[in-house]
């Protein structure tokens, strides 16, 4: 037990504590901070000067109907657990498991509370994405039943209406006919598409060349692409093979187009661009299914309405749709993922409402084993970077990470932050010791071209690399306009984001 009136916590308490992976903090029954372990400072941002002495629930508690709760059952019971939502010293919410403890003076009044709480956001993250996967699984167990089940009650639909065509010569009874026809040989379509999904199909043993390719998107966008849209198709002239189905691969590229061209009902532009990308280690932060190697990429850009940020992780799931029931049925997308996973390759979606969507689809090429990169640093340059001091902002943790671990292989130091309005404080504080900023396009509360700005009104010679997912032309432009340097898209090797950094900072010193 403590004693009667306690104002911090004693020293061998501190040094056990202090010890603890978790952050651990003791306020006492005003909420004021006895003590604030390293691990705290570490989660919270606060050092242990700057926070004991203040009371805690106006420092980092979000949700005050959840603490309230916490409070009373911990008061009733003598201890708690539980995720609650704090905040940092800059303002971040982190999902926290909080283990609390009532602690009870030599007489037994309630003295203090000792928590000992753990960052779970990136866990959630994890188990939300495993929760989907799962989710999608089932989907498709569930879709592979149904189409069974379809299968059996219209083969002998479609057999019967045939038949009967062939027999019947009174007009109206063979239109009738017809229609039956018709309408069972859609059904069928839909139960093609529900098997495709349930068994993931693709990935035969055929070998496509770009010609297969090309003929294949013509015959799409000749259908599908409006006059009001304007079309833009480049191949690279040497793209390797890879093994598939090509009438497979076609149903993905008519769903890909067919939702872009919904996207502009008045009219916009359609990028398709078809390369070889070789990837390296760092290519594999881009998606959990990524690995190095060689790739032939399918890049498909519109400048549509785009998708809402909160909607972006949903938009895969069997039967989730944002348009009217009428319009379809929402089964497109993950179909086309079913299928390009197949082929062993993997899709990535990046958008922003109202600017438009870029969807990338990666498959892995059938080139030499030469060809594939090593997931070693494809470089040697410790030295190139010494000196020099890069600000990296963008909102993904494992891209802030590896961009960090790129760059610090070559020599730079780097400091690394997840939104653009912590960028610009940092940038307020050590804009002469700033070489240069890496930012991405979509963050939270200021976008990259809004940060640009901003740092250029701070420092008009401000060096930017700006990256993103997107590749308008657009885009592009509106970023050179607000101050960036050059511009990176997604995904990129190690060596060329090195380089590009290098080719920076070189070209005015």
């Amino acid at each position: 037990a403590m004693s009667e009136t306690p104002s911090s916590l004693p020293i061998e308490y501190k040094e056990i504590l202090g010890r603890a992976p978790d952050a651990v903090i003791v306020h006492d029954m005003n909420d004021q901070v006895l003590y604030w372990s390293p691990k705290a400072e570490e989660l919270y941002g606060w050092t242990a000067q700057e926070i004991e002495g203040r009371p805690v629930q106006r420092i980092f508690y979000i949700d005050a109907a959840a603490r309230e709760g916490a409070l009373a059952e911990l008061m009733d019971r003598g201890a708690w657990a539980g995720e609650l939502r704090q905040i940092d010293r800059q303002g971040h919410e982190h999902l926290v498991l909080s283990r609390q403890q009532l602690m009870r003076s030599n007489s037994g009044e309630p003295e203090g509370i000792l928590s000992f709480n753990s960052d779970i956001t990136e866990e959630k993250k994890r188990k939300d994405a495993e929760e989907r996967a799962h989710h999608v699984r089932s989907s498709s167990i569930l879709a592979g039943g149904i189409a069974h089940e379809l299968n059996n009650a219209l083969a002998p639909i479609m057999l019967s209406s045939a038949m009967l065509k062939r027999t019947v010569e009174e007009p109206k009874a063979k239109n009738m006919l017809s229609m039956i026809e018709k309408c069972a040989t859609k059904g069928a379509e839909l139960v093609s598409d529900l098997m495709a999904f349930e068994r993931g199909r693709g990935g035969g043993k055929d070998s496509i060349r770009s010609t297969q390719i090309e003929r294949s998107l013509k015959r799409v966008t000749d259908v599908l692409v409006a006059d009001s849209v304007t079309l833009t198709t480049k191949l690279a002239e040497d793209l390797w093979e890879f093994r598939g189905e090509m009438s497979e691969l076609a149903k993905v590229f008519k769903y890909v187009v067919e939702n872009a061209c919904e996207a502009m009902p008045n009219g916009g532009s359609l990028s398709i661009q078809i390369s070889n990308r070789l990837f390296d280690a760092n290519f594999e932060s881009l998606a959990p299914e990524a690995k190095a190697g060689a790739y032939v990429e399918f890049v498909f850009t519109d400048t549509g309405f785009g998708i809402e940020k909160s909607l972006l992780n949903r938009v895969a799931e069997p039967f989730f749709t944002t348009k009217e029931p009428k319009q379809g049925f929402g089964f497109g997308l993950a179909n086309s993922q079913a299928i390009v996973r197949g082929h062993k390759g993997f899709m990535v979606l990046e958008s922003e409402q109202g600017t438009g969507t870029t969807l990338s689809i990666f498959l892995p090429a059938d080139v030499p084993a030469e060809r594939v990169i090593d997931s070693a640093p494809p470089f040697s340059f410790a030295e190139e970077g010494r000196g020099k001091l890069v600000l990296v902002a963008d909102d993904e943790l494992s891209i802030r990470e590896t961009i960090k671990k790129t760059l610090e292989e070559r020599g730079y130091e780097v400091i690394t932050t997840q939104d653009g309005t912590e960028a610009l404080a940092i940038y307020v504080r050590r804009s002469e010791e700033i070489d240069l900023v890496v930012t991405n396009v979509e963050m939270p509360f200021m976008d990259g071209p809004a940060l640009c700005r901003a740092l250029k009104k701070l420092k008009p010679d401000v060096r930017i690399l700006v990256s993103s997912g997107h590749k308008q032309p657009e885009k592009m432009q509106e970023l050179k306009v607000a101050g960036a340097d050059d511009f990176l898209p997604k995904p990129y090797t190690a060596e060329v984001l090195a380089d590009r950094v290098h080719a920076i900072l070189t070209a005015r010193d």
